[in-house]
């Protein structure tokens, strides 16, 4: 008998791995949605300040220019270079952190730098100098859709609180639907 308690002393029953393996189970379902959440936050955090800044870089290049870039349309990268090249008003244009389907170009899931233009009036009055726009988490560019386009820009040009459906919102849940904005005024969705 003592032969075989010494033999067994050292080992691992399959139970005690089966508990062990387990409790591991239910730390990783714990920790890896939160981990992904963390990340969806963090870009959310990078597309505020990547806004943040080509804010300041539009209006370096409006005091300098008398006015603000032209929209490219399609061609967002060449839009960016105005304010990268020949005078750095910023160093170079960042890209979306969400790569969304690209409504404008036909493309899906790619990389892209962040969405700009202005918005006039029938009459051509200027109602949004400029907008910078990024999908949000949902990674559905909700802003420039065509079939939204005709109801979302005068929102956007109205102010903060009418374009409330299109905006990404935290409190929603970090995958919540909306884009994240920005026009001449102010970044819509901090708070």
């Amino acid at each position: 008998m003592s032969r075989r308690r010494e033999s067994e002393g050292g080992a691992f029953t399959l139970i005690e791995l089966l508990i062990v393996v387990a409790i591991i189970a239910i730390l990783a379902a714990i920790a890896v949605p939160n981990f992904l959440e963390a990340q969806v936050r963090s870009k959310v955090s990078r597309a505020y300040n990547d806004i943040r800044t080509l804010r300041v870089g539009l209006e370096a290049y409006r005091v300098e220019n008398n006015g603000f870039p032209i929209d490219y349309g399609l061609d967002e990268w060449r839009t960016w270079s105005q304010i990268t090249t020949p005078i750095a008003y910023i160093t170079s244009a960042p890209t979306s952190p969400f790569y969304s389907l690209n409504f404008w170009h036909g493309t899906e899931r790619t990389v892209q730098p962040y969405v700009y233009g202005g918005y006039y009036a029938e009459d051509g009055t200027t109602l949004v100098d400029y907008y910078i726009q990024a999908s949000g988490p949902d990674l559905i560019n909700d802003f420039g859709d065509p079939a939204n386009y005709a109801y979302y820009y005068p929102l956007v040009a109205q102010g903060r609180e009418a374009a409330v459906n299109l905006l990404y919102d935290s409190t929603n849940g970090t995958r919540s639907s909306g884009d994240i904005i920005a026009t001449h005024k102010y970044i819509f969705n901090i708070p």
